[in-house]
């Protein structure tokens, strides 16, 4: 406890530094952020609250485009700056150009969350040059694992995507550069980590002959066995793309390929997921956000799908299908405060006479309090009835201080309440999380990222995170 006040108080005395300079980065907080690097997308969605530079934009949707620069907001969107607030259906601003405009109409695209690279709640985002998450979900090999802090380097316009690492992040790694060519590169790596073979060694190659995909194969041995990883990506054109994700070690071997197609008509995903024996077929379907009478917007969405899993002797595969609304309620402004909520509602029937209702509501709020000040907190509730039943709850508050470029703070608790949550079992019952990151005038710094799982209830293990990041 010592030590971390003591890098708090460090921390200070970068403040004056650069206190009085005008912060490039644009703060973006919804219910959901989620990063398709392999698109060069970033897409918010819910609620959603962009500040930066004087300027505070609110609206349903956005999406900022990495390779031109350029944000689009949509649905129920408000714009504020210092000439006024003005309204409107749509709106996009343009960084490289410094120039923004309202639109008549703006499109944001739907995608699958389960293809991001990263999602969260809140991001900074300094155009042209890097994403950087709070508190987030990213992908580690097919999985996501939960991070403090995780920050995408936005590479030039024409750059090669080589793709992500498709091995899981370890506790302690050393990457060493093997080979380096105009369309490859490989790298070994030495690691360790307890939850994933203890001491380890690999090999990982990433190829990417054009700018339309990568195919990332990693190769992994420690003292429990051997791993395979692979990860493969193609845009076939600007709608429609391919991927392919696998693993296979020691008692476990999974693969999935889907295809998605995503249009000014909406979303489409057909994929096919092997779990050892068990495997899931799915056609997902969702229409775009419709306006409903000014309170918000909805989609409507379906999703087909074919299980089989033999371990189950009564039922060894079964059909189902599954219709889904999802409702977006417009922004709503009391003072300094920002409101908005979601709602979703789904039945999914099985072709043996089974049926579960499926709901979740969220109601989410920013606070602007200054330049510099901004308090966020939320409601989620979700709940399957049976033969699944299940309850999830959560409340969370933070808040995002930034004082310069030189200081920026991010800090969030989360209260858990879920059925079927014990000890040992289930979501931690107290999450507490921070991330604060200090540079010196000349770009150099250090950010520091932690989340703590705390309570008498809740699986602990593989929960806890450290991040530590040099900046140059």
């Amino acid at each position: 406890m010592r030590r971390l006040a003591a890098v708090l108080w460090a921390a200070l005395l970068f403040v004056p530094m650069a206190a009085s300079a005008r912060s490039q980065a644009v703060i973006i907080t919804a219910q959901q952020v989620a990063l398709y690097a392999d698109r060069s997308l970033l897409v918010a969605d819910g609620g959603v609250s962009i500040r930066f530079a004087g300027l505070e934009i609110d609206a349903t949707h956005a999406v900022y485009d990495l390779r031109a620069n350029q944000l689009t907001a949509a649905g129920h969107v408000t714009v504020k700056d210092p000439s006024g607030r003005s309204q409107g259906s749509g709106y996009v601003y343009d960084f490289t150009k410094k120039i923004g405009r309202l639109l008549p109409d703006a499109h944001v695209p739907e995608f699958a969350a389960i293809d991001a690279l990263a999602t969260g709640q809140q991001v900074e985002l300094v155009p042209a040059a890097s994403i950087t998450f709070s508190n987030a979900n990213v992908r580690s090999g097919t999985v996501f694992v939960p991070a403090a802090t995780y920050t995408y380097d936005i590479p030039a316009p024409n750059a090669k995507d080589f793709g992500y690492s498709p091995v899981p992040s370890a506790a302690l790694e050393w990457p060493l550069i093997v080979s380096m060519g105009r369309n490859a590169y490989s790298f070994g790596r030495l690691r360790y980590d307890k939850y994933n073979g203890g001491v380890g060694a690999g090999m990982e190659e990433h190829y990417a002959a054009t700018g339309r995909g990568y195919v990332a194969l990693g190769q992994t041995l420690d003292v429990d066995g051997g791993r395979f990883d692979l990860a493969a990506y193609q845009r076939i054109n600007d709608s429609l793309s391919q991927s392919l994700t696998g693993s296979s070690l020691l008692g476990t071997h999974a693969l999935r390929y889907a295809i998605n197609a995503s249009t000014s008509r909406g979303f489409a995903s057909l994929s096919f997921s092997q779990n050892n024996a068990q495997r899931s077929d799915d056609l997902y379907l969702t229409g775009n956000q419709r306006p409903v009478w000014g309170l918000g917007s909805s989609r409507l969405q379906i999703t087909f799908g074919h299980d089989v899993h033999p371990g189950d002797w009564h039922v060894a595969q079964d059909f189902r299908v599954t219709p889904a609304v999802h409702f977006d309620t417009a922004t709503v402004h009391l003072a300094r405060w920002a409101v908005f909520g979601s709602f979703d509602v789904g039945e999914s029937l099985y072709d043996y006479g089974r049926a579960t209702l499926a709901s979740a509501a969220g109601i989410h709020t920013t606070i602007p309090v200054n330049t510099h000040l901004q308090l966020d907190g939320g409601v989620n509730f979700s709940h399957d009835a049976p033969p699944f039943p299940s309850t999830y709850r959560s409340f969370s508050g933070g808040f995002t201080w930034k004082a310069s470029d030189a200081f920026n703070l991010v800090s969030s608790l989360t209260y858990t309440h879920d059925f079927g949550q014990s000890f040992g079992n289930g979501r931690p019952q107290f999450a507490a999380a921070f991330d604060l990151r200090v540079r010196r005038r000349n770009g150099t710094g250090v950010e520091i990222g932690a989340i703590l799982p705390f309570g008498g209830l809740g699986d602990m293990n593989r929960q806890s995170v450290l991040n530590i990041r040099f900046l140059r």
